[in-house]
């Protein structure tokens, strides 16, 4: 899976990369098929509050996408709870699909 990253007002460090990295390539273990993650980090104030970084994540999968987005004070924290819904919604996503396989497998037994 590529991970593409863009900021915006702010410098890449190695420190922020790697997190991206780690954060966001732990969706692949939800998602193995998913072709791209899209991580845009913005500052989006320049005084220091609760709402100066905004980061988004969009993954691309085959379907539909899935997109999450997290303002913070920090780019790190904002990151984090991104990346903690990304997974969420990805858990439910594969859960359900696995319900629905097995709903559908005992169904085809009682009629058969």
């Amino acid at each position: 899976m590529d991970i593409l990253i863009h900021t915006d007002g702010l410098k890449l460090t190695d420190a922020l990369y790697d997190a991206i990295d780690e954060k966001i390539g732990r969706v692949e273990q939800f998602a193995p098929r998913a072709i791209r993650a899209r991580v845009r980090i913005r500052k989006a104030s320049a005084h220091a509050n609760q709402a100066q970084y905004v980061v988004r994540v969009l993954v691309e999968l085959p379907g539909d996408d899935l997109s999450a987005e997290q303002i913070g004070p920090e780019p790190m924290l904002a990151l984090d709870i991104a990346a903690d819904k990304i997974e969420r919604r990805l858990r439910k996503r594969k859960t359900d699909k696995l319900a629905r396989r097995n709903r559908d497998s005992a169904r085809a037994r009682e009629k058969a």
